[in-house]
């Protein structure tokens, strides 16, 4: 892609909603998904991948070598929350998978996550000073990364005397930090981690009045189902995502433990079913954690474009599980950045990606 960074999200070793039956997870069946998700991200031209981080899940840098085992340039962009692993031990995971493989590793940074699982592990730190305490991970991890000889860094909740990272890498393997977070706690951290901040689309009604970025640098979150025609795209959504009762009851429920402002915000949208290119079924009846994009190629590219124009050039899609998804999204991106040089070239958007 000439434009857009997009990425993928690696599938998940269990179902992470309690509206879904779990069953028995097969850990070989599982490795081959991983592989298989990634091949396809990589031939398609996804720039990366996510990988999720909570505490059912199987361990994240597990999951980011076997993909950089079995592809020659996909990213994985690991969801780090400093609740898991110490500062110093993350930079030397990242260093060492970065001089083993020649390969760029890139760092989503998390401040919460399922609540029940902080409190499981006895971290009931307050929402915005999770956000502080955030900063000063970040801040020595990267500091860690970038140093060329003894390092120390003497934060609030982090500090270390004169450490000299090894093994050593060029400043190109240096992580992409990106940043989830709607509230002013976690977007003032963003800016000051220079990350790319990372939002959930709102139907983009929402964005009425508000100026686009100028830098092109904000990142946005959705899952999108499209294929030639809108009837055959939604057909696939709704045989998908079918109503669910329960499911709507789970996501009522995790709306009101939650502190996350993302999660209030689009829960606090519409969700009366009108057939629309923007679609919160998935979301409300607690299948996945976004928004989705559903229609067909056109249709799909045209609102894309629109969020792009706004500043959102780095795009992180729901999990993808077949093949097909790919090859339709991958129709849906070329056209966008046809879109994209078109506008260019008569000098409306200044696009600096």
């Amino acid at each position: 892609m000439e434009f857009l960074k997009i990425y993928a999200t690696t599938p998940e070793s269990e179902p992470q909603n309690i509206s879904l039956k779990k069953e028995a997870v097969d850990g070989a069946a599982y490795y081959n998904h991983i592989v298989n998700t990634a091949k396809w991200s990589e031939a398609h031209g996804f720039t990366g991948t996510l990988v999720y981080s909570n505490n059912s899940l199987v361990d994240g840098w597990s999951v980011a070598q076997i993909i950089l085992q079995h592809t020659k340039r996909l990213t994985p962009l690991v969801a780090v929350n400093p609740v898991y692993i110490r500062p110093y031990s993350l930079a030397k995971r990242i260093a060492s998978l970065s001089f083993m493989y020649k390969r760029r590793v890139d760092i989503n940074w998390i401040a919460g996550g399922f609540k029940g699982d902080l409190i499981s592990l006895g971290d009931a730190t307050p929402h915005d000073e999770r956000y502080e305490k955030l900063y000063d991970y970040a801040s020595l991890v990267i500091g860690l990364l970038k140093s060329k000889g003894l390092h120390s860094h003497a934060g609030k909740y982090y500090e270390v005397t004169n450490i000299k990272m090894r093994p050593r890498i060029p400043e190109n393997m240096i992580p992409f930090e990106m940043m989830s977070g709607t509230s002013e706690a976690g977007i003032a951290t963003a800016q000051k981690l220079g990350a790319t901040k990372v939002k959930y689309a709102k139907p983009i009604s929402e964005y009425n009045g508000t100026a686009h970025n100028s830098s092109f640098d904000l990142g946005i979150r959705f899952g999108i189902i499209t294929r030639e025609t809108s009837e055959e795209a939604w057909q696939i959504a709704n045989s998908r995502f079918p109503d669910d009762m329960k499911g709507s009851m789970a996501h009522v429920m995790a709306t009101k433990t939650s502190d996350s402002n993302w999660h209030k915000e689009i829960s606090s949208l519409n969700s009366k079913e009108v057939r629309d290119v923007y679609w919160l079924k998935p979301f409300h009846t607690y299948k996945t954690f976004c928004p989705y994009l559903v229609g067909s190629h056109s249709e799909v590219a045209e609102m894309l474009a629109r969020y792009v124009n706004m500043g959102h050039t780095s795009i992180i899609l729901d999990i993808m599980n077949e093949k097909t998804d790919f090859e339709h999204c991958s129709l849906v991106f070329k056209m966008v950045e046809s879109m994209l040089k078109e506008t260019l070239k008569k000098g409306i958007v200044p696009l600096s990606h």
